[in-house]
């Protein structure tokens, strides 16, 4: 094979992995945090579109990957619309399948969901044990969006259950 033929191969192989690599699964859902009235962890979850059949925790520094993976929860059936349950115990058809280790202070963590092809995923919300614990009952923190009303720096927000099923999926 003559070189430029395989300069030009190479360039185009390149082009098409750049164009793979951009492509992904579409959000289609808001994934939150919340706590019990004793400041246990909740996983609070509006599915816009489609449906969520896991729900992962990660650490933030790390992104999303098998080795980053540090809890698991697993759905029988794929949840649809809107869902909370404790993320230490599961509950309304969410079972642990990995169990979440206790926090760090200081340290971030990610809490997403996502279909098992992947063909779905909702956005993830960051939070650290401090802002867990400041949290009161009856509130949600999500990625509302960067520069969005009511977001912080990050995109995130806080407000109550309410405020977030009314509003979380318009952002998508």
């Amino acid at each position: 094979m003559g070189r430029i033929r395989r300069v030009v191969l190479a360039v185009l192989g390149t082009a098409g992995l750049g164009l793979l690599s951009g492509c992904g699964p579409a959000i289609t859902g808001v994934m939150g945090i919340a706590v019990t009235e004793d400041g246990k962890p909740l996983a609070v979850m509006l599915v816009c579109d489609g449906q969520v059949e896991r729900v992962t925790l990660h650490d933030a520094d790390r992104g999303p990957s098998r080795k980053s993976r540090l809890a698991a929860w697993n759905r029988g059936r794929p949840a649809t619309g809107f869902s909370v349950w404790s993320l230490e115990s599961g509950g309304r058809g969410w079972s642990v399948d990995k169990p979440m280790p206790p926090l760090e202070p200081g340290r971030g963590y990610t809490l997403h969901g996502w279909t098992g092809d992947p063909e779905s995923t909702t956005s993830g919300v960051d939070f650290t044990a401090a802002q867990l614990a400041g949290l009161r009952p009856g509130q949600v923190r999500w990625f509302r969006g960067e520069g969005m009303p009511g977001a912080d720096r990050g995109g995130f927000a806080t407000a109550g259950v309410g405020e977030f099923r009314a509003e979380a999926c318009g952002g998508l």
